[in-house]
């Protein structure tokens, strides 16, 4: 099939809708599909089978992207949508697959070139307005709501990514075809990073002490101030633990490196910023426990399934965002308070037998539900039931 990818993100880019998205169009390519990728024109250039990658163009006032929602998104949208139009109008394509809101401007084209239209929904796009405090209420946040909808009435195809996105769109479209795709780890298999995970141990300064490692972006909904709060209780009964936290743009890595001096944890809590995806399995080689504690969303984040995939103990907020794909079997789950968080973790480092246990049990049931390779069937699958709909 011709496939028109819309991407409404800096692409490619280490954090979850891009890297998701790769792992989407590498599935498309190896199938046999021809896909022409629209997005943002921030990002770093990559080769994937199959696909060419058409950048809109940049924007005298408009630098970056940063993750969740910003105004900057709204001009670069509306480029994006005049690029894939034109792009549509040229080749003619079989169907637009769209993710997240790129959907909303997608529904104008399925509706001229009576293509087939896929709804990406990798999140809850009015819930996330809401949470992050873009928009609270008022009638734009009402036309959010509308336009998530329409997309998923008028798709051929909507794809989540989670039991909770599955839930929301089947009740707002109960007629919607709905197809749910979860995310799947970095890698097919994990490899440990020995080497490179010594070389960080002797670069952050952190020798052989205990490393409770987070990463990811330092947007407040991930809860990071939670877990520097609870650093401070943890550090009191484990004063030689150390917190790594791995992402995040500067100016979040200030604001929270003031919080850590005002605990007074300088010497146990280390930012490290954003790093290259590469390095990845050698922070997750490194880790003593792994935590995501998460205070708001309910999609869940790429990266957990990277952290089951490790073998790593992981410790997380008791939340949808979790619980979706974690339970107590396989990890130690806390309420999103850091008197709890401070709680799980000291469980993770007093009770090694016992936290290797449910690592373990992780690790064994990403490979079981969650691995790259079921990732690329399911999206086969779901190409395959487009075309049978005729």
């Amino acid at each position: 099939m011709k496939i028109l990818f819309l991407a409404p993100q800096p692409f490619f880019r280490i954090r979850g809708t891009p890297i998701n998205i790769r792992n989407l169009l590498t599935a498309l390519g190896e199938a046999g599909h021809q896909i022409d990728l629209v997005c943002y024109p921030f990002g770093e250039d990559i080769t994937i089978p199959g696909v060419r990658i058409h950048r809109v163009r940049r924007l005298p006032l408009v630098r970056d992207v940063k993750v969740g929602p910003s105004l900057a998104k709204i001009p670069l949208d509306l480029l994006l949508f005049f690029k894939a139009w034109n792009l549509m109008a040229r080749h003619r394509y079989d169907v637009v697959h769209a993710v997240e809101e790129s959907a909303f401007l997608a529904l104008w084209i399925k509706k001229r070139f009576r293509c087939r239209l896929i709804y990406d929904m990798d999140s809850h796009i009015s819930d996330q307005l809401r949470y992050t405090g873009f928009l609270s209420s008022g009638p734009l946040l009402n036309l959010v709501q509308r336009l998530e909808k329409a997309a998923c009435r008028q798709a051929d195809l909507v794809i989540t990514v989670c039991p909770s996105l599955t839930a929301i769109a089947r009740h707002i479209a109960p007629e919607a075809r709905v197809v749910q795709i979860e995310d799947a780890p970095l890698q097919a298999a994990f490899r440990e990073d020995t080497e490179g995970a010594e070389r960080l141990r002797g670069e952050l300064g952190i020798g052989d002490r205990p490393a409770v490692v987070y990463t990811g972006n330092l947007e407040s909904y991930q809860g990071v101030d939670l877990l520097i709060r609870a650093a401070r209780q943890v550090v009191e009964k484990i004063p030689e633990v150390c917190f790594v936290i791995v992402g995040g743009e500067p100016y979040q890595v200030a604001a929270l490196e003031k919080l850590a001096r005002q605990l007074e944890l300088q010497g146990n809590v280390i930012f490290t910023g954003k790093r290259p995806l590469e390095e990845m399995p050698a922070f997750m080689t490194l880790a003593t426990l792994l935590v995501s504690p998460r205070i708001a969303g309910e999609n869940t984040a790429l990266k957990l399934y990277t952290y089951m995939q490790s073998g790593r103990p992981i410790v997380a907020t008791r939340l949808p965002t979790h619980t979706q794909v974690l339970d107590d079997s396989c990890a130690i789950l806390v309420a999103p308070d850091p008197n709890m968080l401070a709680g799980g973790i000291l469980r993770g480092l007093r009770e090694p037998v016992q936290a290797r246990a449910l690592a373990q049990e992780a690790a064994a049931r990403v490979a079981a539900r969650y691995s790259l390779a079921s990732f690329k069937h399911k999206v086969r699958q779901a190409y395959r039931l487009l075309e049978s709909s005729g």
